[in-house]
């Protein structure tokens, strides 16, 4: 039985699971719906349908807040690494997908992969189909630990009665003590080792080698099942006295239980864990309302609580453990203040410490030092480190500010410099990067300082040279706050004067901006990311016919029926810049939520909402990735087919898709909060297209409701609980 997205949303996962299961099955979502508040989905309604495993570059993943596991194609393989990939000079090994698998499963000696799977925030479930037999293994991760939990089930699905034999073997050594048979699997490859446990005993006790063989009599349309575990062989490892089926079905009810209370407290303000709130959305938007949940729930997926803080974000699950990009970071800066700021204002001192021309990340150790580490700069990059880095830091210092109203965090020390010092250092670091004294435009670098894979993306390009402007704009209402108006007034006319040579890029009558490479040589690039910073920071100095241009470029040439391209195929670099998140044939999953932010401030609100809404259809596999890649024959078409791409080295989780409610809240609802001033909503005159509220909305120590309707925003201070 195949149901629609529509018809999941609508009926809720547990009834559909109990139409699709006559009997109560592992791979149901049937458990009791957890309390909710009324608005916010549950995990179980924010579960995948059925996917087709032949159309994944993913498989599912399993996170517990302190690790990522990943399934492999088979049915019972899960690779999992404790402390993330293994990383070394050639970056993270993505076939360790495929390879690592430690146990292997067969049924009267055929082996199966996985025909389709479904996600779920805590847990992840495949399923292969026979003539006559159906096998579904659900895996959970024991909730803030190193131990994953299986469950596979089998069912007869013909009219008669039938035994099976299923076995699981792995390369290692099997052992018992007291009737409890144990397996110690190794991979020298990967210099580790695991010991798998069994709740439900083999009845095989004479079996060779590592492996474990049951014997299965399945009435018709009956099913049995397998219960096992798998614990990285360390020295909290499970002991060879086994473990007791009460034990696993606790640990089995807790990982749910936890991220249930975990997923609830986002959204309740005064929780217990964290020290904020997301706000929460109530429309019935179906599109907006699942775009929206599915982006808090890719930081919720991504939250860390055993590194240097508590409560970390994470990039991805695949790299390194804890390493965090600045870049990312900032792309939910407004939701990050909203709901962590007690941990954000801790972790922006650590960035605000770094110098930003050195390296693209931080990482966080698990054990508390008194400053993380950061990692060496990637061969080949020069000083001038990643072009983002300014503006990551100063827009993540920025938005705290803006929310939280902590004025007095300016005047906090930063080694030798102020908060307010460190800012004015980022809002003018482009002066350290002009090549020559009468320059005036800053000069990024090589293509891994920028995009990385575009490599005609170089040097004198328009995107950070405008948040330039921005960053010295913004400085300048905080230095105007404390007292400082000459400083303001000298920031604001090099901004404008920035914004001039700003302009010098434009393709005039194409909507398109260049590059001005170290040769002289001006190329016309087709990209996204200066749609999206442009339009983003210099709406207002863009003429009326600008804007128009630069819209019908995004519309003619990157925005697709589902995703949209990060750069145009008549881009003159395409060919040489095929990546799936910066180039012709996918985008990074922060991009379409920025290019929407940039039409609606550019003024084209009903194309840009229209275009956000279409891009529900990519997020069938859970939350938000690095990337979403078009595949397969069509994949140069308007309606190409979308999925998770893993090409290129994308992961499968990313921070970046926070982009997603960080446009909702900013530009659809119209929150930019201002530091030292009131609270005032965008445009709040024009209607957005979309009637519901966003409740609980965090400024200073204030809540507010901002409701969207036929006439626009309006704003409304909650009564203090």
């Amino acid at each position: 039985m195949v149901f629609t997205r529509r018809q999941f949303c609508e009926a809720g996962a547990s009834a559909i699971a109990a139409a699709m299961t006559p009997v109560k099955s592992l791979a149901s979502i049937g458990e009791s719906k957890a309390a909710s508040l009324s608005g916010v989905p549950t995990l179980d309604e924010l579960g995948t349908e059925w996917l087709d495993c032949s159309q994944l570059a993913h498989m599912p993943s399993l996170h517990n807040f302190h690790e990522m596991a990943a399934c492999a194609p088979d049915l019972v393989g899960v690779n999992f690494l404790p402390g993330g990939q293994l990383y070394k000079d050639s970056g993270p090994h993505w076939y360790i997908y495929n390879t690592l698998p430690l146990c292997r499963m067969t049924i009267d000696a055929t082996a199966h992969d996985s025909m389709t799977c479904r996600w779920f925030a805590y847990q992840a479930v495949r399923r292969a189909e026979t003539s006559d037999l159906e096998i579904v293994t659900t895996n959970r991760l024991v909730m803030e630990d190193t131990t994953i939990l299986w469950r596979v089930e089998f069912k007869n699905t013909s009219a008669m009665a039938k035994t099976i034999r299923v076995k699981i073997d792995t390369d290692g050594v099997r052992s018992s003590d007291a009737g409890h048979v144990q397996l110690v699997a190794k991979s020298q490859k990967f210099a580790m080792s695991a010991i798998y446990q069994f709740v439900d005993s083999p009845v095989e006790e004479n079996a060779k080698g590592a492996e474990v063989e049951w014997e299965l009599h399945l009435p018709p349309k009956q099913h049995q099942e397998v219960r096992f575990l798998m614990k990285v062989n360390d020295e909290d490892a499970p002991s060879s006295k086994g473990v007791s089926a009460a034990w696993f079905e606790a640990e089995w009810d807790r990982a749910k239980k936890i991220w249930d209370e975990r997923w609830m407290s986002a959204f309740t303000p005064g929780n217990k864990f964290f020290s904020g709130n997301a706000p929460t959305l109530f429309t019935k938007d179906a599109a907006i309302s699942e775009i929206y949940y599915r982006s808090v729930l890719t930081l919720m997926v991504l939250l860390r609580t055993n590194l240097w803080s508590n409560r970390t974000f994470i990039t991805s699950g695949e790299r390194a453990k804890g390493i965090v990009f600045y870049w990312d970071t900032s792309l939910f800066s407004t939701l990050f203040a909203m709901l962590e700021p007690k941990q954000m204002k801790e972790q922006i001192k650590l960035f605000l410490e770094q110098d930003p021309h050195e390296n693209a990340v931080i990482v966080f150790k698990t054990k508390r030092p008194a400053s993380p580490r950061t990692i060496d700069t990637p061969k080949g990059w020069d000083l001038r480190g990643y072009a983002a880095n300014d503006l990551s830091i100063f827009r993540l210092t920025w938005s705290y500010l803006s929310v939280t109203q902590d004025e007095e965090f300016l005047n906090e020390k930063i080694a030798d410099q102020t908060v307010n010092e460190r800012l004015q250092v980022l809002a003018t670091d482009w002066k350290k990067l002009l090549r020559h004294p009468s320059d005036h435009l800053a000069d990024y670098g090589e293509a891994p300082n920028l995009l990385e894979c575009v490599p005609t993306y170089i040097h004198k390009v328009p995107s950070f040279n405008a948040a330039n402007v921005w960053m010295m704009r913004e400085y300048a209402d905080i230095v105007e706050l404390t007292g400082n108006h000459t400083e303001a007034v000298e920031l604001r006319r090099e901004a404008t004067d920035m914004v001039q040579s700003v302009m010098t890029l434009y393709e005039p009558g194409k909507g398109v901006w260049s590059s001005l490479h170290h040769d002289g040589s001006r190329v016309e690039m087709r990209h996204c990311y200066d749609f999206a910073t442009v339009g983003r920071f210099m709406a207002a100095d863009l003429p009326v016919k600008v804007r128009g241009e630069m819209v019908d470029f995004v519309q003619r040439e990157l925005l697709m029926e589902k995703w949209m391209r990060a750069q145009s195929m008549l881009d003159v670099a395409a060919a040489n810049s095929d990546r799936p998140d910066h180039g012709p044939m996918g985008a990074y999953d922060a991009w379409p939520a920025v290019t929407v932010d940039a039409m609606c401030i550019l003024g084209y609100w009903k194309d840009a909402i229209s275009f956000l809404r279409r891009t529900r259809a990519a997020i069938y596999e859970g939350v938000y990735a690095q990337a979403h890649e078009f595949y397969g024959p069509r994949r140069r078409e308007y309606d190409a087919p979308v999925r998770i791409a893993q090409r290129g080295g994308c992961m499968r989780e990313c921070t970046g898709g926070g982009a997603f409610a960080e446009t909702i809240i900013n530009t659809l609802f119209g929150y930019v909060p201002k530091l030292g001033k009131q609270l005032t909503l965008f445009e709040s005159h024009t209607p957005r297209g979309i009637t519901g509220e966003l409740r609980h909305v965090r400024f200073g120590q204030e809540q507010f409701t901002i409701r969207s309707g036929n006439t626009g925003l309006h704003l409304r201070k909650e009564a203090k609980v």
